[in-house]
C-alpha cells in the first residue's frame, strides 16, 4: 500500500512539473529547482538551463525535477542548455550525454575540452564570451585543483544568472586569481539576478568567510543560493543565518532537499 501511495505521489509531482515547464513566464521570471549539491535547473521564458548535474545516488521513485533528478522524457519538449563547469565527479555526470536521445533541442556547454564532439560548445579560452542562440554566455577561468575550470555568467530572457562551479575559496584570504575574476565579472556591468555560489566557509560551509563575502558584495546579486553541500543541506540555512547576522547585503534563499522549487520574479525568489 505504501509503495502504491508513493508511486501515486511521484506521478502527481511529475505531472505538476510538466505543467510548470510549459507554463507561460514573462521576461525576467524563472522557475528554479535544486538538483542536489551544485546542480540547478532554471526554466526561463524560452529555455531550460541545467547546471552541474550529478546523481549522487539512484532515485527512489520516478525521476523528476520535483525530486532533484532529470527525467529526459519530462524535458523532451524544452530548449535545453546543459552547463558543466569542470570534470570533477560531483559536477559532471556523464549521464547528461544520454539526454540528447530524448531531447531534440539540447546544447552542451563545457568549461574545458571535454571531448571531440563537434556539436558541443567548449569554452576553453580565458574569459570567453559566446552568443549561443539568444543566450550570451561568459566565463572566468581558474585551475585551483590543477584542472581547467570555469564559472558561468549567462544572460537570457532578461535574466542574468551566475553559477560559480568550484570558483570559491576555502580560506579566509582569497587568492589573487579569485579576486581578479570576481572584479572582472563585476566590471562587466548589469545586474545579476540569481547567483548560485559554492559556500565553502570555514566550518563545513555553514559560515561565511571573506571569499564568500567578497563574491556577494562585489557581484551584488538580487538573490543568492548557497550550494556545494549535497547531503548536508542544513548548512545552507546556517549560511543564510550567518549572512543575516553579519548584515551582508543580499537576499539568501536556500534549499533543504533536492527537488526544492523557487519562483523568481520582480527581483525576488520565493519557495513554492
Amino acid at each position: 500500500m505504501l509503495l502504491l501511495m508513493s508511486m501515486a505521489v511521484a506521478t502527481a509531482q511529475a505531472q505538476s512539473t510538466r505543467e510548470l515547464l510549459t507554463a507561460e513566464l514573462a521576461a525576467g521570471e524563472a522557475t528554479i529547482w535544486y538538483l542536489g549539491h551544485a546542480g540547478w535547473a532554471v526554466k526561463t521564458r524560452e529555455h531550460l538551463l541545467i547546471f552541474d548535474y550529478w546523481e549522487s545516488s539512484a532515485p527512489r521513485s520516478t525521476r523528476s525535477l520535483s525530486n532533484g533528478y532529470v527525467n529526459p522524457a519530462e524535458i523532451a519538449d524544452q530548449d535545453v542548455y546543459v552547463f558543466v563547469t569542470h570534470s570533477h565527479g560531483d559536477h559532471y555526470d556523464p549521464t547528461v550525454l544520454q539526454w540528447r536521445q530524448a531531447v531534440s533541442s539540447i546544447t552542451y556547454v563545457f568549461g574545458w575540452g571535454a571531448g571531440p564532439d563537434s556539436e558541443h560548445v567548449y569554452m576553453v579560452q580565458p574569459r570567453d564570451t559566446r552568443q549561443l542562440g539568444d543566450l550570451v554566455v561568459s566565463t572566468v577561468n581558474h585551475d585551483f585543483d590543477r584542472i581547467p575550470e570555469v564559472a558561468f555568467l549567462v544572460a537570457v530572457d532578461d535574466l542574468v544568472i551566475y553559477h560559480s562551479g568550484d570558483h570559491g575559496t576555502v580560506t579566509d584570504a582569497p587568492n589573487p586569481t579569485f579576486v581578479d575574476n570576481i572584479d572582472y565579472l563585476a566590471s562587466r556591468g548589469g545586474q545579476i539576478d540569481v547567483a548560485f555560489i559554492s559556500t565553502f566557509g570555514q566550518i563545513g560551509g555553514g559560515t561565511i568567510n571573506n571569499g564568500d563575502r567578497y563574491s556577494i558584495e562585489k557581484l551584488r546579486p538580487r538573490v543568492m543560493f548557497p550550494m556545494h553541500h549535497g547531503g548536508n543541506e542544513d548548512l545552507y540555512e546556517r549560511f543564510a543565518r550567518e549572512v543575516r547576522r553579519e548584515d551582508v547585503k543580499t537576499a539568501v534563499r536556500f534549499a533543504t532537499r533536492p527537488g526544492d522549487r523557487f519562483r523568481y520574479e520582480a527581483g525576488r525568489a520565493e519557495r513554492r
